[in-house]
């Protein structure tokens, strides 16, 4: 290039996304528009990007959400300018909740253009204020040679900050007209995209490192007889499995791993808790002398009520991603770790839990009292749902589970040692279809989305790039009504108001969706028809609905009759 003038709009984006393919970045999701012309054409034309054309901005973050929850590796997010960025803010702040890297690259007018009424124009300076990690306005061109530089260190930075501090990076940019590329500029874009860019900023942890513990931290784990693992949700990419299970099988003591807190299998689970923990006295019985907390902060009732009830218990959180995750302000030490990073247990003496027997006795009681139940009801509920469900999967199916109900029915009726991806971080209902597409796209595996009929409506427009998707995909729809889960406040009594502005069950014909779509669909009603349906994705090619008509009443009064029992 020479030195004398200056890039143009598409080498100012073939140099930006040439440089974040130098930091690993492989995938990049590009909703349609005018002003993101020379970003959307430097991504088709990258060799080493894995470009996804997403109509609807909504879906398309939270199938960025999905790549990056999977491979703590940012994708790229590409939109015009005007409202198509605002779309962007739910999953934003859900990245900056659940620490997920995502870069945010949104094309935007000139600075003479913006706040005189241009078309498709707004103020995108920090559009998404506190809820993004980096704010960066790229600027437009003014020497060639200090652009460059620039453009390439705004890469750094926002790969840098995305992976460090767990969340969005934005980079605003600005672009004049002509968009389009010359011949000429196309074929200096080619010689760049093929010259080598591999950057030394490191974005995993060396796994050979060993963190040292301090000695207060050492003292209390030597002297615990009756320690308890807690793990609450965590992202793929953070694998707190090996290190929890380590702790474990160091002092056997009992797991409590909740789901979507990427925790297999394992001998010293517990995996009922969510039913007899809810009992007083056996949580007085069963309170343990030191807490090891893993993953971010727990969601189930019982977990909670727990670590309330035991706030005088020494804790020690394990943090993968720095960040407050302590609802009950409990935890008197904190570790902080890289994904990776591995501890030096040899110093430990190998111990028995003295309440081991306790945990595991309680646990095959309430899951003996769990298989009553479900076989003596014979209405279809949520809780058969959830038991056949994770007892279909296996680790070669990627499991999303939606928010509100079912990540605490996967904890209430499911089958043990699942790995499953949840948004925990800000809890909506909105973007589960698309985050789960997100993990397809970056795992490769067939994938089951298990969510309820509200949740699925509210993303619906997901299904636009379900209907394309390269791996076998199933969408389980658990269609109980409406939004169940507010049967479990205070606000069910206001029977007046209740069903219209709370539950809101919606009469819409999930069939018509899917035939729209293209999408095979199959219903399920009763118990026989579930147990003759493969809910796994793995052994089901293509891209289905399955749709499962439950008994609202008799689910809820199941979950009740589980919590006492």
């Amino acid at each position: 290039m020479s030195s004398d003038r200056l890039l143009s709009p598409y080498e100012t984006a073939a140099e930006l996304i040439h440089a974040l393919t130098g930091f690993g970045v492989r995938h990049a999701v590009i909703s349609p528009g005018s002003r993101s012309t020379p970003l959307t054409l430097a991504c088709a034309h990258h060799q080493k990007i894995k470009s996804t054309v997403v109509l609807d901005e909504r879906s398309a973050a939270f199938i960025a959400l999905g790549i990056g929850k999977q491979t703590g590796v940012p994708a790229i997010l590409v939109c015009t300018s005007g409202t198509a960025a605002a779309n962007y803010f739910p999953a934003v702040a859900e990245a900056r909740a659940s620490g997920v890297p995502i870069v945010v690259l949104t094309a935007d007018r000139p600075p003479n253009l913006r706040g005189i009424g241009s078309s498709q124009t707004i103020d995108q300076i920090k559009l998404f204020g506190d809820h993004t990690v980096l704010f960066h306005e790229l600027g437009e061109p003014v020497n060639q040679s200090w652009d460059i530089d620039r453009i390439r260190f705004s890469a750094r930075q926002a790969i840098s900050d995305a992976v460090t501090k767990g969340g969005a990076a934005h980079i605003n940019v600005p672009f004049r007209k002509p968009l389009e590329p010359e011949e000429n500029e196309l074929k200096r874009a080619e010689n760049l995209f093929r010259s080598e860019n591999e950057n030394s900023f490191n974005q995993k942890a060396d796994l050979t490192k060993s963190v040292i513990l301090g000695n207060e931290i050492t003292d209390r784990i030597k002297h615990a007889e009756n320690p308890l693992i807690i793990a609450g949700p965590s992202n793929a990419f953070q694998s707190p499995e090996k290190l929890a299970f380590r702790f474990a099988e160091q002092f056997i003591g009992p797991i409590i791993a909740e789901p979507g807190s990427q925790l297999g299998e394992h001998p010293l689970r517990v995996h009922r808790y969510e039913q007899f923990l809810r009992n007083p006295a056996t949580r007085q019985k069963l309170k343990p002398d030191l807490i090891l907390r893993f993953g971010d902060q727990p969601f189930t009732k019982s977990v909670l009520t727990a670590l309330e009830d035991w706030k005088d218990v020494d804790t020690i959180r394990f943090d993968y991603r720095n960040s407050w995750q302590d609802h009950q302000m409990s935890s008197d030490l904190v570790v902080n770790l890289s994904p990776g990073e591995t501890i030096d247990l040899e110093i430990f003496d190998q111990t028995t839990s003295y309440k081991l027997t306790v945990w595991k006795d309680a646990d095959q009681e309430a899951g003996e009292i769990l298989h009553s139940f479900l076989e003596k009801e014979n209405r279809l509920t949520d809780g058969h749902i959830f038991s056949r469900f994770i007892h279909d999967s296996n680790e070669g199916n990627s499991i999303m589970l939606s928010n509100s109900l079912p990540p605490r029915d996967a904890a209430l009726f499911g089958e043990p040692g699942q790995h499953v991806t949840v948004n925990r971080g800000a809890a909506g209902i909105d973007g589960i279809l698309s985050t789960a597409i997100g993990t397809a796209i970056a795992s490769g595996k067939p994938t089951t989305c298990l969510t309820g009929d509200l949740a699925f409506l509210h993303d619906s427009n997901a299904l636009l790039t379900l209907q394309k998707s390269e791996t076998p995909f199933t969408v389980i729809v658990v269609n109980n009504k409406g939004g169940n889960i507010f049967r479990m406040l205070p606000v069910y009594d206001q029977k007046k108001t209740y069903t219209d502005f709370f539950e809101t069950p919606q009469n819409v014909n999930i069939e018509d969706i899917a035939k729209a779509h293209n999408i095979i669909y199959q219903r399920v009603e009763n118990r026989q028809q579930l147990e003759e349906t493969g809910l796994s994705s793995v052994k089901n090619p293509g891209v289905r609905i399955i749709e499962c008509i439950t008994d609202p009443d008799a689910s809820m009064s199941m979950r009740k009759e589980l919590w006492g029992s």
